[in-house]
């Protein structure tokens, strides 16, 4: 469980039996040795191993035999991206995960430089690209990292994002004021950074809307790092002794759809016993609910579109419904990239689109 605390605008986060802890202490950490930018690659060489980025799919290989600074989040239940059951699936069987960027994760990425340099030079900071992959032999702990900050006594860390301006107002706290708080994710994204590469502090650079500068800076938590090589080597011990977590069956579903059993024996016939037969049950009663009320919802819709009197928009105090008619359109042949497609014309139909206003 993760809980917010904005009284001393803190991220505090208490997660199992762990003690309440803050991410966004504003000193060193006295019990942290702050070695010099020099000393801190040869450190990390003496602990466990730095391999430079050269290619996506040794780095993806790399990376699967570690607990990765995305990764960890998932070992709290706090990674809206992974589950635990899905991570330890993944680690005990060895796939290496390679997903399609999104067009918006595109575009993060051609746009990570300049958030970066944008960043940089609002702090008088130097940035370096920091294309190297580290992995704790011991731990199996790993990260890899967009930028390290040279320019100050000690080396710092410096994580990129790109925001959309709904994510940030929905997702992240800022109150107006410079004190500006992460999602747990990412706050445990960068303290796991700080760890595995022994580095004092770190930044997260968030760029928001594509217009708007955010900076964190954040200085490394000893128990914070401490809290998360406890629940790597828990995990890891889960892994090889073949002990599952437990099953978000709401989170885990799509998951389990697309792996699990898929070498299923397709001569194989199972007779349900009672808990199955009680599943069935109950699916097949949620079905007929949904098909139920899907039949009520049409005609409902039909209701308020009579009752509309033409009208292409219909404001009420529980929301807003668009129910105007779109635009109809021609057909006409591609003749520059795709030669010889034609779109076929699509006639103007009624829409009907409801807007839910917030606290409704």
């Amino acid at each position: 469980m993760c809980i917010r605390d904005r009284s001393n605008r803190g991220i505090f986060i208490k997660i199992n039996n762990f003690l309440l802890v803050n991410l966004s202490i504003k000193k060193p950490d006295k019990n942290i040795d702050h070695r010099r930018v020099p000393n801190q690659m040869t450190y990390f060489k003496r602990q466990g191993s730095s391999i430079p980025i050269t290619n996506k799919q040794d780095w993806l290989e790399n990376r699967l035999l570690d607990v990765t600074s995305t990764e960890v989040s998932a070992l709290f239940n706090v990674n809206p991206y992974q589950t635990e059951f899905e991570l330890y699936n993944q680690k005990k069987d060895k796939v290496v995960v390679n997903l399609e960027d999104t067009e918006r994760m595109a575009w993060g990425r051609k746009l990570e430089d300049s958030i970066a340099l944008g960043c940089a030079e609002s702090q008088g900071w130097k940035v370096e690209q920091f294309d190297v992959y580290m992995s704790d032999t011991e731990t199996r702990m790993g990260s890899s990292f967009d930028y390290k900050i040279t320019s100050t006594d000690e080396l710092g860390i410096m994580e990129v994002k790109n925001v959309d301006s709904m994510v940030y107002r929905t997702k992240w706290l800022d109150d107006g004021n410079g004190n500006i708080e992460a999602p747990p994710h990412i706050e445990m994204q960068l303290q796991h950074q700080l760890h595995v590469a022994n580095v004092s502090w770190g930044c997260i650079a968030a760029l928001v809307g594509g217009n708007t500068q955010k900076l964190i800076v954040r200085a490394r938590n000893k128990e914070v790092g401490e809290m998360l090589e406890a629940k790597v080597k828990e995990f890891w011990e889960r892994v090889k002794s073949g002990t599952a977590p437990n099953i978000d069956y709401l989170r885990d579903s799509e998951y389990m759809m697309k792996n699990l059993y898929n070498d299923a024996d397709a001569g194989l016939i199972m007779n349900a016993d009672e808990d199955v037969d009680i599943l069935i049950d109950d699916y097949n009663s949620i079905n007929r609910e949904c098909v139920s009320l899907e039949q009520q919802k049409k005609a409902i819709k039909a209701q308020i579109l009579e009752k509309s009197q033409g009208a292409s928009k219909i404001i009420s105090k529980y929301g807003t419904i668009n129910c105007g008619m779109s635009k109809a359109s021609q057909g006409k042949y591609i003749t520059q990239d795709m030669v010889g497609t034609y779109i076929n014309p699509r006639k103007a139909f009624r829409q009907f689109r409801f807007n839910q206003p917030k606290g409704v």
